[in-house]
């Protein structure tokens, strides 16, 4: 009964976060596999997946031909192992044969959502993610939303903590108007300290245009402020956040998109500045079709830097040279929306 599991779910969580005393849960697969998990909702979930909510250690497991299907709009952290990972580490989790996960909000192959936790050691192959839903930038301001929002092979979206060594391969697809957040390893990494030794081959294709769109992330950077995003428990130590030794091949077929970077789409306008990113060592290569003023590395890249990295991209067919796009206005977070109206 899902309101049964759900409400263990809630009762586990109030009982064990926070507590010093409580030791952390593990699941140990110890290398086993768990084949033809099929999860299909049209009520509102947080956290999907084999495991719904995660607040310790899911590793050493395989997972194959699994699907997770949650249609209701409000819903997020949709993934197939782990919905929402909170402060967890998943390491060591192996994603294959015919899997697919569907949501609107934070939708992962692996991993729906992830706060401040741990990412290492993941294999995603061949999976479809779909971001389902619809958003409307009429207003003329992109601003974060919770619908059609960031989608990832690996990791759906990720606000604090760590990604390393995990590959990726499989399509990331939007069915609705301008989604926000698409890549190869995670729709959104922002504010996490380090994304390192990551290797994605990907599509992304989205039919109705879309911004913050990247091979390997849609969104990437960190606060010169560390403590900004302190009031919900995630804290960083590294400005601008470390992009290292990543590497991407990737065709996206996108019309137009906006935001759009051959291995990042852009920072996030955070509390009075761009989130920043300092990549090195990384290289992609592959197509971009249909965006509006792509780079062949990044779509918007204030406060950023890059050394040691290449790109080998065509941009509708002709060789893209520009490393860095062009672009008339800022991403901004729903966080400094909010305060700009107080």
């Amino acid at each position: 009964d899902d309101t049964m599991i759900k409400d263990c779910i809630k009762l586990f969580v109030d009982e064990n976060l926070g507590s010093e005393a409580a030791a952390e849960p593990v699941l140990d697969g110890g290398g086993h596999t768990i084949s033809n998990l099929t999860y299909e909702s049209d009520e509102f979930n947080c956290g999907a997946g084999l495991f719904g909510v995660s607040i310790g250690t899911v590793k050493n497991i395989t997972v194959e031909n699994a699907i997770v299907n949650v249609t209701e709009p409000a819903s997020m952290a949709i993934g197939c192992v782990v919905g929402y990972n909170m402060y967890g580490t998943v390491e060591n989790v192996h994603l294959i044969g015919n899997s697919h996960a569907t949501g609107n909000n934070c939708t992962g192959g692996i991993i729906g959502g992830s706060n401040g936790g741990t990412i290492s050691g993941c294999t995603a192959e061949e999976v479809t993610v779909t971001v389902i839903g619809d958003n409307d930038f009429s207003s003329g301001r992109l601003i974060q939303v919770d619908t059609a929002e960031v989608g990832g092979l690996i990791v759906g979206g990720c606000f604090g903590g760590t990604i390393d060594n995990c590959t990726a391969s499989g399509t990331v697809e939007a069915t609705g108007n301008e989604p926000v957040g698409m890549g190869g390893i995670g729709g959104c990494l922002e504010m996490m300290d380090s994304i390192t030794n990551c290797t994605a081959d990907v599509t992304i294709v989205s039919a109705k245009g879309g911004h913050a769109i990247g091979g390997l992330c849609g969104y990437a950077g960190t606060h010169s402020v560390y403590d900004v995003a302190g009031e919900e428990g995630i804290f960083v130590t590294n400005y601008p956040s470390v992009v290292e030794n990543c590497h991407v091949t990737v065709a996206m077929d996108i019309p137009g998109a906006t935001h759009v970077g051959g291995l990042i789409g852009t920072g996030l306008y955070y509390f009075g500045e761009e989130t920043a990113f300092d990549v090195t060592n990384c290289s992609v290569s592959g197509t971009i079709d249909g965006a509006v003023t792509p780079g062949a590395l990044f779509g918007r890249a204030e406060g950023c830097s890059f050394d040691s990295c290449e790109a080998n991209i065509t941009a509708d067919g002709e060789a893209l040279t520009e490393m860095i796009g062009t672009t008339d206005k800022m991403y901004e977070s729903a966080d400094q929306a909010f305060a700009d109206s107080m």
